[in-house]
């Protein structure tokens, strides 16, 4: 064992023998063969510092990393007070993603990986991108050097390995976005969810939404994983929709948060089955390998509806799944349902003290319409709490081109409230919860009803934002529903307004969307933002003509029909006669 170096998942010999690469191969099989399949925890010595490597980490952690973490590690560089989750403190050597048991030291192949691929859903990067891999494995021992309250060659500290016991997937299930899972299998998981009252930190519906008063070990606010979200999943990066790593962090806990380590409660199958139910909440959305997050959908097409559009969120016409439909197949009634398209948000930091992890970070939008009710809009955001500060609402809004007949080509206006000379129309919805809603946010079956007010905008710029007066635009339902903000919006396709965007249909139209938290005391253009996507109004299928059409094509048929049944008469009858041979007969 003391002759492997396990990097990136590769093994590496560093034993010269005289049978090559034939001994490599067969001790790499064995190697794998061990890890996926052990079935008991290894108890280890705890590596100790590499000194000969500290001189180099110390030039990567001050060039890298000092401006998050600190002088001495303490969590506090220049840039913390503006990031969520903070930046580790690594004084105590506390370590969240390790293979280790809970309160242990991690492996260092441990700290080597978070290095090189980053925390997903934190402002940690993917460090694999840019440093070599001796500068980050002298990273790592540097990192371990802060560390004053252990030591990481004590004799007497060892570390149990206790990810190696879990196994291999118990179903085979492979790839990003297969599934795999037998349906009673996440079904018994959540039965262990809820007899493990994980329902107290994540809510009932895995949103994240149960306990708003956590802390993690320094004081700082903390909140509980969003399970509909797995792409932010720590330690997940790359590989977001693979069990294991929720089963890794049931069995390992994280260390200097509430998530405790239920390797001794929860047996190892039990685990895998709680682990196939959290996996089953994250929508299977394909994934960019650069943000490692779900690819955008920047084209969102809105409906044509023949009939009354519903202004009811919870209405069937509204309801689509969360997934992609070319991964996972709709079904018949939801098939001619908007499809929710998904949009990425990112914190605004070009104006002012920005938050740079906000706390949304996508929305869901789907879209109807016709030529007399005007256009429908439902965005949806996750968001584990409201805001009950009058000061801070909850907040989303719409971005359009006010006069987009001027504009030309790819031309538009800049994102984030126009600009002087091509201004933008927003529609801006302000929300506050009932008086019904609580913190704790226990599910409630229709949700909760949100007090919403609507403001018009057009924006020449930051400093040039003015309300109309006299707006068309409406909010006719908004709610608060397992962990997620919905509200619709509704206006008619054209207005009087000077500057109120003019909506044609089947033309593509620029829209952007904002949307501000207010349990996180975003206001103004302390928000989050997309960049500038698409939106088409489909046309209207032409019911007159489908009807001409299946008239001809009707009586095409009929016609054809006949035609055979003569010929085939008309035949039989000629060869009676002998009219017709036998060889020329045509059947």
């Amino acid at each position: 064992m003391n002759n492997l170096k396990i990097l990136s998942g590769d093994l590496i010999m560093n034993i010269k023998t005289t049978t090559g690469k034939t001994l490599k191969i067969l001790l790499a099989l064995l190697f794998s063969v061990s890890i996926a399949g052990v079935a008991y925890a290894e108890d280890r010595q705890a590596d100790p510092i590499q000194q000969d490597k500290l001189e180099a980490g110390k030039k990567v952690y001050f060039k890298r990393c000092v401006w998050c973490h600190g002088v001495e590690g303490g969590g506090d560089g220049p840039s913390h007070d503006r990031l969520f989750t903070k930046p580790r403190n690594f004084i105590q050597g506390t370590f969240k993603i390790r293979w280790t048991n809970s309160g242990e030291l991690p492996r260092d192949q441990d700290l080597i990986n978070t290095v090189t691929h980053g925390l997903t859903g934190s402002a940690m990067p993917a460090w694999g991108d840019f440093l070599k891999d001796e500068e980050i494995e002298a990273v790592v021992q540097f990192v371990k050097s802060l560390v004053q309250d252990r030591e990481f060659d004590d004799e007497d500290e060892t570390i149990e390995d206790v990810v190696s016991e879990l196994g291999s997937n118990p179903w085979g299930a492979e790839g990003p976005y297969y599934h795999g899972i037998p349906q009673e299998a996440i079904d018994e998981g959540k039965k262990i969810m809820v007899a493990n009252k994980c329902f107290e930190c994540h809510g009932g519906e895995g949103a994240g939404d149960g306990n708003p008063t956590m802390k993690d070990d320094w004081g700082f606010p903390i909140v509980a994983a969003s399970w509909k979200e797995c792409w932010n999943f720590r330690g997940a990066r790359r590989n977001h929709f693979d069990p294991f790593n929720v089963a890794r962090t049931i069995s390992t806990g994280l260390n200097g948060t509430p998530m405790p380590n239920f390797r001794d409660k929860i047996s190892i199958e039990d685990r895998w089955k709680l682990a196939a139910f959290v996996n089953s909440l994250c929508p299977r959305k394909k994934i960019d390998r650069l943000t490692n997050k779900p690819i955008p959908d920047f084209l969102i097409s809105a409906k044509h509806t023949d009939g009354e559009i519903s202004s009811k969120i919870s209405d069937p016409m509204w309801q689509a799944p969360d997934h992609d439909p070319k991964i996972i197949d709709r079904t018949e009634e939801q098939e001619n349902n908007p499809r929710k398209n998904y949009i990425a948000l990112a914190g605004q930091i070009t104006r002012g003290n920005r938050n740079f992890d906000p706390k949304s970070d996508n929305l869901w939008v789907s879209s109807r319409w016709n030529e007399k009710q005007g256009l429908f809009y439902l965005v949806e955001y996750d968001n584990r709490f409201l805001s009950k500060d009058p000061e801070y609402p909850e907040g989303v809004a719409i971005q359009w081109p006010a006069k987009l007949q001027d504009l030309f080509g790819a031309e538009k206006p800049y994102f984030i409230f126009g600009d002087s000379k091509k201004p933008v129309d927003i529609w801006k919805a302000n929300m506050m919860p009932g008086d019904d809603y609580k913190d704790t946010n226990a599910p409630k079956e229709d949700g909760y009803q949100l007090t919403t007010t609507v403001q018009e905008l057009t924006g020449n710029g930051f400093d040039a934002v003015v309300e109309k007066e006299g707006g068309q635009v409406k909010v006719v339902d908004s709610i608060f529903h397992q962990g997620r903000v919905k509200v619709m919006f509704q206006r008619a396709l054209t207005t009087e307004g000077e500057m109120d965007v003019q909506i044609p249909s089947e033309q593509f139209i620029p829209v952007a969307f904002m949307q501000w938290a207010g349990w996180d005391k975003e206001k103004d253009e302390h928000q989050a933002i997309s960049t500038w996507y698409y939106t088409i109004l489909e046309p209207p299928v032409d019911t007159r003509h489908m009807l001409t059409m299946s008239f001809i094509m009707g009586g095409v048929f009929v016609g054809l029909q006949g035609w055979l049944v003569w010929m085939t008469k008309r035949t039989r009858q000629m060869y009676a006669d002998g009219k017709v041979i036998q060889d020329e007969r045509p059947f």
